[in-house]
């Protein structure tokens, strides 16, 4: 059987491009924020942390899109 999680109230940062992933996971400012990797373009961002990560995304060149 294989290991599930469940995620609820969270954010997700999806992106098309691994090494774009690695590149905000590797980021010092944004670790506090996120959590899971949930596969090679997508990982969990705390809920509490989603506008500083918008700005830092910002920051680094990024054109974050924020759905709700």
């Amino acid at each position: 059987m294989e290991n599930l999680k469940l995620h609820s109230g969270v954010a997700l940062i999806e992106v098309s491009d691994p090494l774009i992933l690695e590149e905000i996971q590797n980021d010092a400012v944004l670790e506090p924020y996120l959590g899971d990797r949930l596969s090679d373009t997508c990982i969990v961002v705390q809920p509490q942390g989603v506008a500083e990560v918008v700005r830092r995304l910002q920051s680094l060149g990024h054109m974050p899109r924020v759905i709700e």
